[in-house]
């Protein structure tokens, strides 16, 4: 029986040996998480509520505000990670992304063990194109947290990017086995990723089967509804 690990490892090692600059033509799903929960809570009151109302504010999308209680948290308590944490998400809604990266890349100095300031720096270096350094990530959070569904979920999205269908569907699978096993309603977009590399596969009938099951968690998507169309098509006329 083959070792996944052993499989991973090497799929790993070979992507990162090539300079990878592709951008995808069909992937209208980017990724994001916004924390909910305190990773390195703070002791300092004030700084505390700083971060709760810029929280608030960056939940309704109100950035400059969050800024800046976000900024005053930050100020306050220099190793408040969540603080961070949350003001990289609010210059990386602003598009502010070189910013975004020097906070992302302050909080991990802080704790390197915090999965949310490495899914959110890899998000960063996606949207930049830099996508060996995305997987790279994603391959440092698999070490620190081998059952963390998003770093499968990462690295298999940029293998997809990088037209790679049959290892990036390998990744899908651990993806889709560990967001059932915690009831995840984002297994919905790894059952995208893995409909659409079927399709690519030419294997129709269980990537109409993928495809309608993403349709399910994320409707009205112009990419899934195209897609089952063309695929419908294609076997009439098989």
């Amino acid at each position: 029986m083959v070792n996944k690990k052993i499989v991973f490892s090497i799929i790993i090692t070979l992507f990162l040996a090539v300079n990878v600059n592709l951008l995808s033509q069909d992937n209208p799903i980017i990724r994001t998480l916004d924390p909910e929960d305190m990773t390195s809570p703070t002791e300092n009151e004030r700084a505390m509520s700083a971060y709760i109302t810029g929280t608030n504010f960056m939940n309704q999308n109100r950035l400059g505000e969050a800024e800046r209680h976000l900024l005053e948290a930050v100020s306050l308590d220099p190793g408040f990670v969540d603080a961070l944490d949350h003001l990289g998400i609010v210059y990386r809604r602003q598009n502010r992304l070189q910013e975004a990266e020097e906070v992302y890349l302050r909080a991990i100095s802080l704790n390197n063990k915090n999965r949310v300031s490495f899914i959110n720096l890899a998000v960063v270096y996606r949207i930049q194109g830099r996508l060996s350094e995305a997987f790279g990530l994603y391959t440092r959070l698999a070490e620190i947290s081998p059952d963390d569904p998003e770093a499968y979920y990462g690295m298999g999205e940029i293998l997809f990017i990088n037209s790679d269908y049959e290892n990036a569907m390998l990744f899908f699978d651990r993806t889709i086995e560990l967001y059932i096993a915690s009831n995840s309603p984002y297994v919905c977009d790894a059952y995208y990723y893995k409909g659409m590399i079927l399709f690519r596969l030419n294997q129709y009938n269980e990537a109409l089967r993928y495809l309608e099951e993403a349709r399910k968690g994320i409707p009205e998507n112009e990419s899934i509804e195209r897609t089952i169309n063309e695929i419908r098509r294609r076997l009439r006329n098989s």
